[in-house]
């Protein structure tokens, strides 16, 4: 599948929305963590999504969604998972960037 997935967040300290890979919002340690899956890719493989572009991703019904992350995910919908996904992905970012490190 390996399709480039991407959202755009505000992140605290930009001023603009900045645009996010979902490979770094969904890394494997979150994707361990909270799903029965190793990578995002193979979450959406799992739900056997037809995902060729971002446009086909975002064309996805979010109750389709929701269901999937119901079965396969710690969470009850797909917008819980985003915003979680998106709290931990933020929180490491400020940690980088006050520490200056990777």
């Amino acid at each position: 599948m390996s399709v480039k997935i991407v959202g755009y967040y505000q992140l605290p300290t930009q001023r603009e929305p900045q645009l996010v890979d979902f490979r770094e919002v969904f890394d494997r340690s979150f994707m361990r963590k909270y799903t029965r899956f190793r990578t995002f890719d193979k979450f959406l493989s799992g739900g056997k999504f037809q995902i060729a572009s971002q446009a086909d991703f975002e064309a996805l019904p979010e109750e389709t969604m929701d269901d999937h992350v119901r079965r396969t995910t710690k969470f009850s919908s797909w917008q819980e998972m985003l915003d979680t996904a998106t709290d931990k992905y933020v929180l490491h970012q400020q940690k980088v960037w006050s520490d200056g490190s990777e």
